[in-house]
């Protein structure tokens, strides 16, 4: 009987062992959680920071999944390297765990920020659940915060700091907010909204330097500006991949949210600064049309996109009460024809 080992913290694990026993129902399987608890949503960090969830409500997924699923949980031990070669995973405790076949979600561990100075306090990456836990500790020493956003992660976290009464600066070496996830003609609506609501948005920038002695002080642009600043948020650090001893020799499994494409699943964004929600194509589609209604005064946005005769995805800002139809619109893939107008009207 073969031993197939699952490492990882996020639900993309939970996807993986479904996947296994539906194939194979002999195999034991084991899984490693990388972080000391059991696999949790990251997509609901956000949330926790802004103090509108406890901890307990990302752990979406009991222990009553693992024995159904008949999984040997190890979830008290800490990582210290992966041998692919020998097929092994060993501990800090020197326990070894050998398996036949590796799936990998993370290794509860990122890359240091690029930046000059990030050892310094007040460096949280909003990734991991014990990074986040921290910043949360740091928050009432904190006055100012430098979010860099590359995804919607770091776009709901520095949202998130906002509606805390933290002053927050959102920064991006893109030219525009958001854009893989929207269009530019959306990621503008978007930044203008947020401006207004007291984020600032630096575009076509980066930290160079993060300014203090053991604590942060400010923080220097590659623009050569300094402003002042107690934290710095980063929402996408590289996985650190330096505990597996070779290069090849295990299956990578895909993260639910951060390494998805298009489609995007249903997804709520913003917190106070714009009540937003995307799903399905968020960019005009090859061949398709797309629709849109805006109430400036009362900054709500709605585009919708379409292909043949069906919805295939849509933006909305501020517009809740048409998340449910537009929702069941395209899940259904009822036909829209001469219909596009009055599903954004109203």
């Amino acid at each position: 009987m073969s031993k197939i080992l699952v490492v990882g913290n996020s639900l993309a694990v939970v996807k993986a062992i479904e996947d296994i026993r539906r194939d194979d129902q002999q195999s034991e399987i084991a899984l490693f959680c990388t972080e000391g608890v059991l696999p949790y949503d990251r997509l609901s960090l956000p949330s926790l920071v802004a103090g509108t969830i406890k901890e307990s409500h990302t752990h979406s997924i009991t222990e009553s999944f693992f024995k159904e699923h008949r999984v040997e949980v190890i979830a008290k031990e800490k990582l210290l390297r992966i041998s692919l070669k020998r097929k092994y995973l060993t501990t800090e405790n020197k326990t070894q765990i050998d398996y036949d076949k590796l799936f990998i979600a993370d290794l509860g561990s990122v890359t240091d920020l690029p930046v000059k100075g990030h050892q310094k306090k007040g460096v949280f990456d909003c990734f991991l659940l014990s990074s986040v836990k921290g910043l949360i500790k740091y928050l009432p020493f904190t006055d100012t915060v430098f979010v860099m956003v590359t995804n919607m992660q770091g776009f709901n976290t520095a949202c998130a700091l906002h509606a805390l009464g933290k002053e927050v600066n959102i920064i991006t070496s893109e030219n525009k907010l958001l854009p893989s996830y929207i269009d530019d003609e959306t990621s503008a609506l978007l930044k203008q909204i947020v401006e207004n609501q007291g984020i600032r948005v630096i575009l076509e920038n980066t930290i160079e330097e993060i300014l203090g002695d053991s604590d942060i002080k400010a923080v220097r642009l590659q623009s050569g500006k300094v402003i002042a600043a107690q934290m710095v948020v980063a929402d996408m650090l590289p996985l650190d991949w330096r505990l597996i001893t070779e290069e090849t020799g295990f299956e990578k499994i895909g993260d639910d949210y951060f390494e998805m494409g298009l489609p995007l699943k249903p997804t709520h964004f913003g917190f106070k600064a714009v009540e937003g929600f995307c799903v399905g194509m968020t960019k005009l589609p090859e061949s398709g049309r797309e629709y849109l209604k805006f109430d400036g005064p009362q900054n709500i946005y709605k585009k919708i996109f379409a292909q043949g005769d069906v919805l295939v995805g849509a933006v909305l800002f501020n517009a809740p009460s048409h998340e449910k139809e537009i929702l069941k619109t395209i899940t259904e893939r009822v036909s829209i024809e001469g219909q596009e107008e009055a599903l954004i009207g109203g």
